[in-house]
């Protein structure tokens, strides 16, 4: 027996008509980056594509399109990503590159590839990637046959934080440039907001948001206030795999970093940091069966936690839930709050060698 991960596909239809009814009549893209943050790029596009009818979807990488576009060639892939000269004969044809220097347009300008659907990245305060918003006015209005510009985005700096004046400053920077473009007869998509933006009452959605995180249930505005809306699509399980009684005094795993003041029973678990339940853990994590639960102790090592059951005799092969599950301690918001990181990194951080169930 293994450690497996959980996805409900009834959780992400949840968080996706959530955030469709906020932002209608503008169109939700699904961003599916990283695995869908750990959760399964290919079935959550499939789910959302089939079931759902979502035709556009968003990437960070040249792969990932291309493993999305063998399955599915009638969605569009948006690449949020460089793509250099040398690679564009590796894009697929349903993608669309991101645009976000001058560099970056006079290469896709000079090569030899006929029509390329292009988004143009504007920085409007980031400082990662992006134009200018008068080096965008420039290529929109160039009207050049190679690059088919079919939308403009930028991208929030802190929408999910508590520094407001950044987030405003980037809102009225941005509603110039859209400003701009819709007097120069610009007819593409403008997007920029992400899924905490979305979750702002007083935030334009303009044509689209990029809907990351929130997808898979979790809202990471200050306040949290819209976290009982959405429900997180995750559970990871470890089974057991022994117990073992110890004395007063033993400790366990390396470096001996917990030692017992009384006896008690010791729990294995088949889960380590080499599946994504990470050694910072240690002595602070907690893991939750048939509605207790049992704090991780000694160190994390890379196959196995060890937990203190008390006087418990669990069964072998009892699976513990040590992501998500019933209790708020163990949900992937307060493991990532202990971390002092954020639910991104926790579901991301989650190996291949984990199993995904559907």
């Amino acid at each position: 027996m293994e450690a497996i991960c959980q996805v409900s596909l009834e959780a992400i239809t949840q968080n996706y008509t959530y955030f469709q009814k906020r932002v209608h009549p503008a169109q939700v893209i699904p961003v599916v980056k990283a695995n869908a943050y750990g959760h399964g790029a290919t079935e959550i596009t499939q789910h959302l594509h089939t079931k759902l009818g979502v035709e556009t979807f968003a990437v960070a990488t040249i792969e990932e399109a291309q493993e999305l576009a063998a399955l599915f060639p009638e969605i569009s892939i948006l690449i949020f990503s460089r793509v250099f000269p040398s690679e564009l004969h590796s894009v697929p044809e349903n993608a669309i590159l991101t645009v976000g220097s001058m560099e970056d347009a006079q290469a896709l300008l000079n090569s030899d590839v006929p029509r390329i659907r292009v988004h143009l990245n504007i920085n409007t305060g980031m400082n990662r990637i992006g134009l200018s918003s008068q080096e965008a006015i420039e290529l929109i209005s160039s009207k050049d046959s190679h690059l088919q510009i079919e939308g403009v985005y930028s991208h929030f700096s802190s929408s999910d934080t508590v520094s407001e004046i950044a987030y405003t400053n980037q809102n009225r920077e941005f509603h110039a440039i859209a400003e701009k473009l819709l007097t120069i007869g610009f007819q593409g998509m403008i997007h920029i907001a992400n899924s905490a933006a979305g979750l702002h009452e007083q935030q334009n959605p303009y044509d689209a948001i990029r809907l990351g995180i929130g997808l898979y249930g979790y809202d990471t505005t200050p306040d949290g206030e819209h976290q009982g809306s959405l429900k997180p699509a995750m559970t990871i399980k470890a089974p057991l795999i022994r117990v073992a009684r110890i004395q007063a005094s033993e400790s366990v795993s390396y470096a001996e970093k917990w030692q017992t003041s009384i006896d008690t029973n010791i729990g294995t678990l088949r889960i380590g940091y080499a599946d994504g339940y990470v050694r910072a853990l240690t002595n602070r994590g907690v893991v939750s069966h048939h509605g207790k639960m049992y704090p991780v102790v000694g160190t994390v090592t890379m196959d196995h936690i060890m937990i203190d059951l008390g006087n418990d005799e669990p069964q072998t092969g009892d699976m513990f839930d040590v992501m998500g599950g019933e209790f708020p301690e163990v949900q992937v918001n307060t493991i990532s709050k202990i971390l002092a990181t954020i639910p991104y990194e926790i579901c991301c951080a989650i190996s291949p060698r984990v199993k995904r169930q559907y």
